[in-house]
């Protein structure tokens, strides 16, 4: 699978930079190019409910608030021709110190849920995009910014916070790979490979002490986007694939840090295939200014015993989000809604639901945003008990100021 994968994605990649050459040499006469820059900050205060983040859901713990900063910067260059495009983006974007954690830690860690918790960060990123497009065809190849098809149509994201931005799980911002689209007319399907994995491929983490990694993965992502009218659709269908591999030798007591594929007193590598395969379909309806859109999302990774334990199930996610954008005063009011469902492998479901309301006011070159969004984390058991944990709820209200600067 490795070296397949590899090898076709060398191919595709050597046989678009012979045609990419070729229409850059034609078009060298006539590029344009431009630059753009944009800067978001935003100030607030943080609520966080740590209830219930203990072995025994008595031992509630004190609820707090903070203070919250975040900014958010962008540098785009774009050197474009009749049938070739190329796009460097620079961003740069950082929070606060908070002292914030997981309302309940032991599960929703494990279930790769919105912690809710605020945050320290910072964080530089450099997308680079190269496509090639004569007449319907178009491909592209590099560090990819989110192709539109995988931007989920209630997507609401201007910068980080506290609360994460749970809708976002499926979409291909940051992947290195190659994108392939059609345009037959209302429609562009396409296709899109990487060798990494998105969402994706099925790794449990580490059991006890002994680590588990993936390699040899891979993605292949069949999608769609339509526009007829005043509707438009997104979809995408990826599928994954790799190998875990135990990389820990055992120690201590065998039957207690065995290797997780071969059994107890392994204390070899050893590997084992998994997979994942899902969906995401958007539909948007947009009219002079009113906006409603929604999408539905899945991704199941196929179990494997020896690592999630006999009784494992497949690990089910399920996605849905909301939005509604309708013009109020000088600016636009936003209410969103996003919830997931996450067996983590096992019997229990785990749910995180976000609900954010924005009100977007233009002023001059900058918009000025009041912002109040939650989130609701629940499902999480009690690690020693198994008792269920009460729900935890945080939220956050902040003032965003977006500008542009180029």
């Amino acid at each position: 699978m490795r070296s397949l994968s590899r090898i076709s994605l060398a191919i595709l990649a050597m046989g678009f930079l012979v045609f990419a050459g070729s229409a850059f040499a034609q078009d060298m006469a006539k590029p344009t190019m431009t630059i753009t820059g944009d800067i978001d900050a935003a100030f607030g205060s943080f609520s966080f409910d740590k209830s219930s983040d203990s072995s025994s859901p008595a031992a509630n713990q004190k609820a707090y608030s903070e203070f919250v900063t975040s900014y958010e910067s962008n540098i785009r260059f774009t050197w474009k021709t009749d049938e070739a495009q190329a796009i460097v983006r620079y961003r740069v974007r950082a929070n606060n110190e908070g002292s914030g954690g997981s309302g309940n830690a032991a599960a929703n860690a494990t279930a790769s849920l919105q912690s809710g918790g605020a945050f320290a960060s910072s964080a530089d990123d450099v997308y680079h995009e190269v496509w090639w497009t004569p007449g319907a065809f178009k491909l592209g190849i590099g560090k990819f910014q989110g192709q539109a098809w995988s931007q989920p149509m209630a997507g609401e994201y201007i910068l980080n916070n506290p609360i994460g931005e749970g809708v976002y799980w499926m979409n291909w911002t940051g992947i290195a790979g190659l994108d392939a689209e059609y345009n037959v007319g209302a429609v562009q399907v396409g296709v899109a490979i990487s060798s990494q994995c998105r969402p994706s491929c099925g790794n449990a983490g580490s059991n006890n002490t002994v680590k588990n990694t993936e390699d040899n993965t891979s993605s292949i992502v069949p999608h769609l986007t339509g526009s007829f009218g005043a509707i438009s659709i997104r979809a995408q269908l990826p599928q994954t694939a790799g190998t875990i591999n135990n990389s820990g030798a055992v120690t201590g007591t065998p039957s207690v840090n065995a290797d997780p594929i071969k059994g107890a007193g392994i204390d070899k590598t050893s590997s084992k295939a998994v997979s994942g395969s899902g969906y995401q379909f958007g539909l948007a309806w947009a009219q002079g200014g009113l906006k409603v859109a929604v999408d539905l999302s899945g991704f199941t990774d196929a179990k494997v015993n020896e690592i999630n334990g006999s009784t494992a199930k497949d690990r089910s996610r399920a996605g849905t989000a909301l939005r509604v954008d309708v013009p109020a005063g000088p600016g636009s009011v936003m209410l969103a809604y996003f919830a997931i469902d996450d067996n983590n492998f096992g019997a229990t479901t785990y749910t995180s639901n976000e609900t954010t309301l924005r009100y977007t006011i233009p002023a001059s070159f900058i918009n000025i945003i009041p912002e109040f969004r939650t989130v609701t984390n629940g499902g999480a058991l009690a690690p020693a008990s198994g008792t269920k944990l009460k729900d935890t709820t945080n939220s956050e209200f902040r003032l965003i100021l977006q500008a542009p600067i180029l």
